[in-house]
């Protein structure tokens, strides 16, 4: 291995631990705003979670997708929504 690919893979490390770092960050307080929002409107939390990832579940799996990855993707979608309705009003 070259001294120049060594360089790149430092790079590379330090930039996924910078990402990595960033996303939790983020994630901190997105999740700090939405459970301040779920402890204050537990229903509508719920609602804001149940009902999109429903939604998406049940689409996913009328156009032929699989059931695991059905439920994937209510999952994503469900608390994406959550998060962002919790973010925003939270």
């Amino acid at each position: 291995m070259s001294s120049g690919e060594v360089v790149l893979w430092v790079v590379l490390g330090l930039a996924a631990a910078a990402l990595l770092a960033f996303a939790a960050i983020v994630l901190r307080f997105v999740a700090k705003a939405a459970l301040s929002y779920a402890r204050r409107k537990p229903l509508q939390a719920v609602a804001f979670f149940a009902l999109p990832g429903g939604l998406a579940a049940f689409t996913a799996t009328f156009f032929g997708a699989g059931l695991p990855l059905a439920m994937g993707i209510g999952l994503a979608v469900g608390l994406s929504v959550f998060l962002l309705v919790g973010m925003e009003l939270g």
